[in-house]
């Protein structure tokens, strides 16, 4: 079995999209995922697969759609993949919670560079790795204009967590044990 993480966009951010996250483990219990975790209320999920990771996302994107009638985006993503992640944070001295790392759907087009810098200041440097990318957000993410613009300026879907989010994640996903 392979440990996953389950990023989910745009969940509980204001009346849009709500989803209990207890009710989402009993979803995902009762849909073949048994002892899954969730981390914060903004949809964190920590899971074990026998499956591949894409067919993994297919089934969660369907199972939160016929139970909750959420048409969701989500990024998956192994636990050494979140590892590597973590390890190769080109950031490492800044604030954990002033650096993202989007999880983008798929690779981005040569573009996306472009349009992100266009948006970008002095205080917001950023760094594409395949289907990451890194930002700092050396003045906060709250009053930034890249930060509000992101998603579309990268040109894929992207869902956005914070080092420590993905720290603890990882966290959550070491401990995680198989159920069956």
């Amino acid at each position: 079995m392979t440990v996953f993480a389950a990023f989910l966009r745009g969940v509980n951010l204001g009346p849009v999209n709500k989803l209990s996250m207890p009710a989402l483990r009993d979803a995902l219990e009762a849909g073949g995922f048994p002892g899954a975790k969730t981390y914060l209320n903004s949809g964190n999920v920590v899971l074990s697969s026998a499956r591949r990771a894409a067919t993994v996302e297919r089934e969660l994107a369907a199972l939160i759609r016929e139970t909750f009638g959420l048409d969701l985006d989500l990024t998956v993503r192994t636990l050494s993949q979140l590892r590597a992640v973590l390890a190769d944070n080109p950031f490492p001295d800044g604030n954990p919670s002033q650096v993202t790392v989007a999880f983008l759907s798929s690779e981005p087009g040569p573009a996306a560079p472009d349009r992100v810098q266009a948006l970008a200041t002095e205080h917001e440097p950023f760094v594409f790795t395949g289907r990451e990318v890194y930002v700092h957000y050396g003045k906060g993410l709250g009053q930034s204009s890249l930060a509000r613009r992101f998603s579309a300026a990268v040109g894929v879907s992207a869902t956005v967590r914070t080092i420590r989010t993905v720290e603890k994640v990882v966290e959550l996903a070491g401990e995680h044990r198989d159920v069956n």
